[in-house]
């Protein structure tokens, strides 16, 4: 990774909401998915959550890729040394899910023995001939536990940043928004 910069650049705040709305919004329609009855609308269902997961596992990759590439920025002025740690850690387990939980829905559709299409457009070719029933039964208990454990870290990651901008009233919040937000007086 490179050096800390001073703040987040206008691409990594980009790349941050477009993969935080993706994610809420895929992990919302996974639970209602998951949810309904089995037959042809969920079937139907399941490809658009899959068409969208891969979509929005390619910009949270992207998002990766571009926070090697530019570096955390340095913690707030002021922050315990262990408040620090642990936004560095929060941070990192929400890139590494991000990734990973398309990957499993992905690694879901290859050990059941089908494709995967984004809208209809090839991605994945089918590689095993017939379903393996283990490899289906793990990819499929980690995609949904990964799900849940980021609902947990999301919860955590939204409430620490309220937390920052109402009780300490730092910057924690604005500077994931500064570059947007109209100049304060």
């Amino acid at each position: 990774m490179t050096p800390r910069a001073a703040a987040f650049s206008k691409t990594a705040i980009v790349l941050h909401w477009l993969v935080a709305l993706g994610i809420v919004g895929m992990l919302c329609f996974g639970l209602f998915v998951g949810a309904m009855e089995s037959g042809p609308d969920k079937t139907a269902m399941i490809q658009v959550h899959k068409s969208f997961g891969v979509l929005v596992g390619t910009l949270a990759l992207l998002r990766l890729v571009w926070r090697v590439r530019e570096g955390f920025p340095a913690p707030v002025p002021g922050l315990p040394a262990w408040e620090a740690r642990a936004a560095h850690r929060m941070h990192l387990a929400l890139l590494v899910m991000t990734i990973a939980i398309p990957l499993t829905g992905m690694l879901k559709s290859v050990s059941y023995a089908r494709p995967v299409h984004v809208f209809g457009v090839l991605v994945v070719p089918k590689l095993l001939e017939e379903k393996s029933v283990v490899f289906n039964e793990i990819v499929s208990w980690l995609h949904a536990t990964l799900a849940y454990a980021l609902l947990v870290a999301l919860a955590l990651h939204i409430g620490a940043a309220l937390k920052h901008h109402l009780v300490d009233r730092d910057a924690t919040l604005r500077r994931m928004v500064r570059p947007f937000a109209p100049p304060t007086a």
